[in-house]
């Protein structure tokens, strides 16, 4: 049986299809703008941190409070969702990115769990073990995206 054949009787899930699509573009995404922010901080200096102090505070060992307190525009190291206080910069923008880039596995996995209750066969596989570890990571990713932000 050859490879060509063998994939056309295979069946992926729809669950799995929805998860993989929707998580998948949603990092690609977020990796883009997370580029894009980069460069617009290179190129237009709209950044947040001064990139040759930073850059000589790396090197010369100091920690990530000390950098934020002297590098950045904060003078404090932030928490939480800071970047969406400074959205319009570049380092703003390419952080947005990365957060959009988590958030896609969060939202793919939401789906995923909204396909799996469409079909009772596939909610009750392994009488409901993979539906019930689903929930649990997705409540699980939702709580430390939660706590993120305070």
């Amino acid at each position: 049986m050859d490879a060509r054949r063998l994939e056309d009787e295979v069946e992926m899930p729809l669950e799995g299809i929805v998860y993989g699509e929707v998580s998948g573009w949603l990092t690609i995404i977020g990796i883009l703008v997370a580029i894009a922010g980069i460069i617009i901080g290179v190129v237009t200096g709209n950044s947040v941190f001064d990139y040759q102090s930073t850059i000589k505070d790396l090197l010369s060992g100091h920690d990530e409070e000390k950098i934020w307190t002297d590098d950045s525009i904060f003078h404090s190291e932030p928490h939480g969702y800071w970047f969406l206080n400074v959205i319009h910069t570049g380092d703003g923008i390419a952080m947005f990115g990365i957060a959009l880039a988590v958030y896609g596995g969060i939202v793919g996995l939401l789906l995923l769990i909204v396909f799996t209750f469409r079909s009772r066969e596939v909610l009750l596989y392994k009488k409901g073990l993979y539906t019930f570890l689903a929930i649990a990571i997705f409540c699980l990713m939702v709580y430390c995206a939660w706590e993120a932000e305070f």
